[in-house]
């Protein structure tokens, strides 16, 4: 998959298996080696291009997952700033205020030249 011209090397697998589970939660299947193999009814099953679109959709949504994991991380790590023995400065609380806007704030986009496997998001500098 390519996305804003850089290759994508994304794990379809995994996002069949998710698509799969939301899909059809109750019928019984499995995925060997990308390839969907039915034990129950296959008459029940969604179409290939009902799955192929929410294995789509589960793609666009893993930016803003991503983005999520890492800011999760930084808040947690600024978790004993805001302990009831202590008072944060109004940069701590700016800072993790940042942190909790970045999903309505950021459009990160799949980067796998990044650590992160997201760029185009502006982290807020932590303070000291």
């Amino acid at each position: 998959m390519i996305i804003n011209g850089i290759e994508i090397n994304i794990n379809r697998q995994r996002f069949l298996v998710e698509a799969m589970n939301d899909l059809c939660p109750f019928l019984k299947w499995v995925c060997r080696d990308g390839q969907l193999l039915w034990e129950d009814d296959p008459n029940l099953r969604p179409s290939d291009d009902v799955i192929e679109e929410k294995i789509e959709e589960l793609i666009s949504r893993e930016p803003i997952k991503l983005l999520r994991v890492h800011r999760d991380r930084l808040i947690a790590e600024t978790d004993w700033w805001v302990l009831p023995d202590r008072t944060p400065s109004s940069e701590q609380l700016a800072y993790r205020q940042a942190l909790r806007d970045l999903p309505d704030t950021a459009t990160p986009v799949l980067d796998p030249t990044s650590r992160l496997g997201i760029s185009g998001v502006d982290w807020p500098v932590k303070p000291q």
